[in-house]
């Protein structure tokens, strides 16, 4: 039976979306060992019941030379078929996800799962952010972990943020993939509530009174 199955090179996933895809860093990779466990996807042919067409399985690391690994699966696959735990895997630094080990360099995956409001034009026309504003935020804010900020395109209308089928609650992570001008005002400290709004001239985004 020919293999059902290929590792995927995660690497143009942390490119394409960094704030919401965590990669190892390299300084982590450089720490692995022999007997270290490590995830990695295994694609595959065959759909499963649950829609997905990949597991996510660890191995345990058994011999390494540069950034090429062999290991050991250490998990029981669920749907491919042709493959068992304690099969031998060979596999790249580019296939790696997670580490059992402390990643000495913090996630930009990490820092921004706090969520959002988004209009509609940014979120699926795909259009930059021109207008931000953070309110102050209450207990039940914070349990859903809302972040207190709602972007905006600029130009929408009222009737259109009347609707709230254009709205959308997201992580700010996810927005940030999309357009991430205006990064340094997410990490601001939050002093009073308060509204950017782009400035063409300039290039900037101006502090608004409130």
């Amino acid at each position: 039976m020919s293999r059902t199955w290929e590792l995927e090179d995660v690497s143009g996933r942390a490119i394409e979306a960094p704030y919401t895809f965590y990669l190892p860093s390299a300084q982590l990779i450089a720490q692995l060992q022999v007997g270290d466990l490590v995830k990695l996807i295994f694609q595959c042919e065959i759909e499963n019941e649950d829609g997905y067409s990949a597991e996510r399985m660890w191995v345990e690391i058994t011999s390494r030379v540069g950034d090429e690994f062999v290991g050991r699966l250490d998990n029981s696959p669920r749907f491919i078929a042709d493959l068992q735990v304690n099969d031998e895997i060979r596999f790249s630094a580019c296939h790696i996800i997670q580490s059992q080990r402390d990643d000495p360099v913090p996630s930009l995956a990490d820092q921004y799962t706090e969520r959002c409001f988004v209009t509609s034009a940014v979120w699926k026309d795909r259009r930059p952010v021109r207008v931000l504003y953070r309110e102050t935020l209450d207990e039940e804010d914070i349990a859903r972990r809302y972040s207190g900020w709602t972007l905006a395109a600029g130009d929408e209308t009222d009737e259109y943020c009347d609707n709230p089928d254009n709205w959308h609650f997201v992580s700010l992570g996810a927005v940030l993939n999309l357009d991430d001008q205006y990064r340094a005002l997410i990490d601001l400290p939050f002093t009073h509530e308060v509204e950017y709004v782009w400035n063409p001239q300039t290039e900037t985004f101006d502090e608004q009174s409130t």
